[in-house]
């Protein structure tokens, strides 16, 4: 829904006048951003290619595009109803992955005593204490 609001929004700005301002902020740097180091200013015009690609809009046509109101409109629903449905699809996915039960992770037994540990860091705590319990030396 912010996707398709961002590119209509962006639609309407491109096709104002020059002279506008709220066209002239679409072009200008954002002040308030995550840059990297050295690395050069971020401008909306970045976060918009970002968009574009995402829902598979052609980043150096869009402004073409754009021009045309009505094929804009239609372009923005074919593309923001697909990138929902993959979005969805993708986190359905993940969630499965997560919660998946035959995934479980290998036990971690101790070479001293057997005890099952459940994760690998665990294993190597548990170890070590061990040793030291056993008179092992590390």
């Amino acid at each position: 829904m912010i996707v398709k609001s961002k590119l209509r929004w962006v639609g309407h700005v491109h096709r104002m006048d020059d002279h506008r301002l709220s066209k002239i902020v679409m072009y200008s740097e954002l002040s308030n951003c995550y840059r990297e180091r050295g690395a050069p200013r971020k401008k909306y015009k970045d976060s918009l290619k970002r968009t574009l690609s995402a829902c598979d809009i052609d980043v150096q046509g869009w402004s073409d595009l754009a021009t045309d109101r009505s094929a804009w409109r239609c372009r923005i629903q074919e593309a923001t109803t697909k990138f929902e449905k993959e979005r969805i699809t993708a986190a359905n996915n993940k969630r499965l992955r997560r919660n998946d039960p035959t995934q479980t992770p290998t036990p971690h037994p101790c070479r001293h005593c057997s005890r099952i540990c459940r994760a690998r860091i665990g294993l190597i705590s548990h170890e070590r204490a061990c040793r030291q319990r056993h008179g092992q030396p590390p």
